[in-house]
């Protein structure tokens, strides 16, 4: 694992620190009830993620910085709004107990992982699927979508199961070997 200071100017990690600039302007405009520029930041937000990591790929400026950086600023960002749905939309708070544990607990395996390998696991299908469906999830109940937000929430549940269960399984290859 090697992180280089020039990587945090990279056009792919320039992209994730946007986002993570974004999510005070859409709680702000969230807690005013003004939902047009809440959903604009929000766009902003959601095209900042799926650029990053085509451009990493696309230039090959994949760094070890941007392969900690994206998830876990993706972590704060379903953090922070699913507490603020649970709080203020009437997001189930059982279901943001279970994102928040579910999410802690893949940031301290992949801390765990970085330790004690070495090596900085990279993001896979079902890890970019959750975060995309809990995304959906929690704008559907920001929104008040009431015809689609609980059957989007038991999706969200499912893929929560899967990524777990896929995530497990590769933590137990990175600690063999």
């Amino acid at each position: 694992m090697e992180i280089k200071k020039t990587d945090l100017f990279l056009i792919p990690n320039l992209l994730t620190i946007l986002r993570l600039f974004t999510y005070p302007f859409i709680f702000y405009f969230l807690k005013k009830e003004d939902l047009i520029p809440a959903v604009i930041f929000m766009g902003l937000a959601v095209t900042t993620d799926l650029l990053d990591g085509f451009l990493a790929r696309t230039l090959n400026k994949v760094s070890d910085l941007g392969k900690i950086l994206d998830p876990f600023v993706d972590k704060l960002g379903i953090g922070i709004f699913i507490v603020y749905a649970t709080l203020y939309r009437g997001f189930p708070l059982w279901a943001c107990i279970l994102v928040i544990v579910k999410e802690a607990l893949m940031l301290l395996a992949g801390l765990f992982v970085i330790k004690k390998r070495k090596i900085v696991p990279v993001s896979a299908f079902w890890g970019k699927l959750n975060a995309l469906v809990w995304g959906g999830v929690v704008l559907f109940y920001i929104l008040e979508l009431n015809s689609i937000k609980k059957i989007f929430l038991g999706i969200g549940v499912a893929v929560l199961l899967m990524t777990v269960l896929s995530y497990g399984r590769m933590f137990v290859k990175f600690m063999r070997g």
